[in-house]
């Protein structure tokens, strides 16, 4: 008798208004990130300005994620996103103020904050996740959010340019908060959660707590290194894939928007493999495999230019690097949802998001303070090779023997996860 195959996690009511809800932030998160660098290029037309106005983007979340995760973990979950997502809708308002570069001010303002806030619901989202799902059913939730995401990128980024030539602000503030409504409605119909079970230590005193648990949990120390490394390349690409799209390909911002757009498309051909890897491979494996597909693939883009500089190329190689970008992401989220306590979720989380955006914002500065001293060709292979020294790490770090409970559960073709 064979065993009877579980169904899939989007048919728990809660994951699927979770899974909607993720739909509905990244539709107004990239709708924003497309049209508001766009408006201050066009009202200013300075390149020095506009990077500004996306660099802005990353700053907050090291401030306002170590709160959130505090907050997750002392509240209900689901109010407390929806508080936020309240925020955000109010705080796009001030858009309509914006007329032209002396109000730019405005759109610095509203830049950071809707970041900031974003970052913190992506971190109580984050925690929300194992409290309406099984623990052997992680990877395929965290993927199937994750395809979410991907389909919200590329619903929101063709909004956010075709709505700005169209109307103007004001139709990409509406834009954005119709989205943001509906995610308020769909987090207050998820159950409340409340982590704190006992009397919870002083506010600040329990501020450090994630840390502390991320520093003596190996499996947590191994995916804070990865996410660290990773969150470094990918500020460096932000600077060196325009470098590469000019200098080597010979193109301009059309390329480049492609180029970015297409990643979205293997993302959701990636999830949608992520519950037949999951069941084949545990998560040392599923992410080190991820790490170094992900390593060939950009090293396989930067060196190609000189055998060719055809767009559908380098489009189909960018689409297959969405696939591992999801899976990495399905992977390290389920590890770290599994190797950390309920009560803890919302700090771990929102430490290990805060680590990511400041590499990211170190990345940058590296890759902008390096582009005129070292050939382009060589810091994008440099950028490559942290991909493969990521996944060595890793692989190192958690060469450990699973627990029996974990070696059983392989054992009979289930997840790596001990289930409670």
């Amino acid at each position: 008798m064979t065993q009877r195959e579980a169904p899939h996690p989007l048919r728990r009511r809660a994951l699927f208004l979770l899974w909607i809800a993720s739909f509905c932030t990244e539709v107004t998160r990239w709708a924003l990130l497309i049209a508001l660098p766009l408006y201050a290029l066009s009202i200013t037309r300075s390149a020095l300005i506009t990077s500004t106005v996306a660099m802005l983007g990353l700053l907050p979340s090291l401030l306002l994620t170590p709160l959130a995760g505090i907050l997750a973990d002392r509240w209900n979950r689901s109010r407390f996103m929806a508080c936020l997502t309240i925020f955000r809708a109010l705080l796009l308002l001030p858009l309509l103020l914006v007329h032209d570069s002396r109000q730019l001010w405005i759109v610095y303002l509203v830049v950071a904050t809707e970041a900031g806030l974003t970052a913190m619901f992506e971190s109580v989202k984050n925690a929300m996740v194992p409290s309406v799902i099984e623990a052997d059913q992680l990877i395929t939730a965290n993927a199937s959010i994750s395809l979410s995401s991907n389909l919200g990128r590329l619903a929101g980024s063709p909004l956010g340019g075709f709505v700005l030539a169209w109307s103007g602000i004001p139709g990409i503030v509406a834009a954005a908060v119709t989205p943001l409504i509906i995610t308020v409605l769909l987090v207050l119909a998820l159950p409340g959660t409340i982590a704190v079970t006992q009397a919870a230590p002083a506010f600040w005193r329990g501020a450090s707590a994630g840390l502390q648990l991320i520093r003596h949990t190996p499996a947590l120390r191994a995916v804070a290194v990865v996410l660290g490394l990773l969150a470094l390349a990918q500020g460096m690409f932000v600077i060196l894939f325009l470098l590469f799209v000019t200098d080597l390909l010979g193109g301009g911002e059309p390329e480049a928007g492609l180029l970015r757009g297409v990643q979205a498309v293997g993302g959701l051909l990636g999830g949608a493999l992520t519950a037949h890897l999951a069941r084949k491979l545990n998560t040392r494996r599923l992410t080190t495999y991820s790490l170094l597909a992900f390593g060939l693939i950009s090293l396989a883009i930067w060196n190609s230019a000189s055998l060719t500089t055809a767009l559908w190329f380098y489009a189909g190689l960018f689409t297959l690097s969405g696939a591992p970008s999801v899976w990495f992401m399905a992977a390290w989220l389920s590890l770290a949802q599994q190797e950390t306590p309920h009560e803890l979720q919302g700090r771990v989380m929102s430490a290990l998001l805060a680590l990511s955006d400041g590499l990211q914002a170190a990345g940058l500065m590296l890759a902008g303070a390096l582009a005129g001293l070292v050939p382009i060709l060589a810091l994008l292979n440099g950028q490559a090779l942290l991909f493969f020294l990521a996944a060595a790490l890793f692989w190192r770090m958690l060469a450990i023997p699973l627990p029996n409970k974990l070696v059983k559960a392989s054992h009979q073709g289930g997840s790596i996860f001990p289930v409670p």
